[in-house]
């Protein structure tokens, strides 16, 4: 097991560094001067010479690859800057914002991953039933919802009498509380439930084919038991597959809920850096989101070795 983990870390490094490479080049490409849209309006009433002080300070007069190159090596002692606009540490804005973020994917991936695993497997049970039917036509009618659209519909059914009921609030915080936690993570869950539920009723009847299903019958099993102890376990390769995937989807999605639901994670420190063209803590947000992305995959490709030790032996 050690020497499984020990390759996939040896992978991880040149495709962080490849990731970060790449991250560096769009955001030096960006249209439009960074400092100008740190000085906004003063940057026409300022004397050219103040101006050209204040990109030499800001390192923004050197060419790209010392830029890069610092970058780099300032990365290297887990600096990623300073914020042109806010004047924080972007890793301190990083450290803020991202417990916040972690409420909300955490919050849609229980949702997600309640709802989607369930209606897959129910639907499994009865292949071509009325059940089977109506999950399946619900996860497609799911997976073709935007989730601004999702959203705003459930803002306005859920939040308010005139239309529906005041279950939840419209926006806000408050602390992480579960009420104001419930409607932004429902937003992302159910999103992600309609591509976990068609995965896991594939990859249940896939696995409900095999011959050690024939065998666990014969040996007097009950139906229960042969999927909890058989059919499930086989069929958590796929679904973890998805699910790896879905966190990338969880860190996009959450940008767009947490704009809407006002929730101040790294989504809502990532839209107006953008904006104003912050280049540091686009960098450090894109970085992160990034790294988190590759090490949830290797998590998840470590518990591919533990689910079935066959895969550690072939790779």
């Amino acid at each position: 097991m050690s020497r499984y983990l020990g390759r996939r870390l040896l992978q991880f490094i040149p495709t962080a560094f490849g990731i970060l490479t790449v991250l560096f080049i769009l955001t030096y490409l960006m249209p439009s001067d960074p400092l100008r849209a740190v000085l906004g309006e003063q940057y026409r009433r300022l004397p050219p010479e103040v101006v050209e002080g204040i990109r030499e300070e800001l390192g923004l007069n050197q060419p790209f690859l010392s830029q890069y190159l610092g970058y780099v090596g300032r990365l290297l002692r887990f600096d990623l800057g300073r914020s042109y606009i806010l004047e924080q540490k972007v890793i301190d804005i990083i450290g803020y914002r991202l417990p916040h973020t972690f409420q909300l994917m955490l919050g849609g991936l229980l949702v997600g991953g309640v709802i989607g695993i369930g209606s897959g497997i129910a639907a499994s049970l009865r292949p071509g039933r009325w059940l089977d039917h109506l999950l399946t036509g619900l996860a497609l009618v799911g997976a073709s919802i935007p989730v601004f659209w999702l959203a705003l519909v459930l803002q306005l059914v859920l939040t308010q009498d005139k239309y529906g009921a005041a279950l939840f609030p419209v926006a806000g915080y408050e602390s992480g509380s579960i009420r104001h936690l419930a409607l932004p993570s429902l937003v992302l869950g159910l999103n992600l439930a309609s591509g976990l539920s068609r995965v896991s009723r594939a990859a249940m009847i896939e696995a409900r084919s095999r011959d050690y299903n024939l065998t666990a019958r014969m040996k007097g099993l009950r139906s229960r038991a042969i999927i909890q102890r058989h059919q499930l376990r086989n069929a958590l390769i796929p679904i973890l597959t998805v699910l790896s995937l879905d966190m990338g989807y969880l860190l996009g999605g959450s940008v767009v809920t947490e704009t809407i639901f006002n929730w101040p994670g790294l989504g809502r420190a990532l839209i107006p850096a953008i904006d104003r063209r912050d280049t540091p803590v686009i960098m450090g947000i894109l970085i992160f989101g990034a790294v988190l992305f590759m090490l949830i995959n290797l998590v998840v490709d470590v518990l591919y070795g533990i689910i079935d030790p066959r895969i550690r032996l072939e790779k």
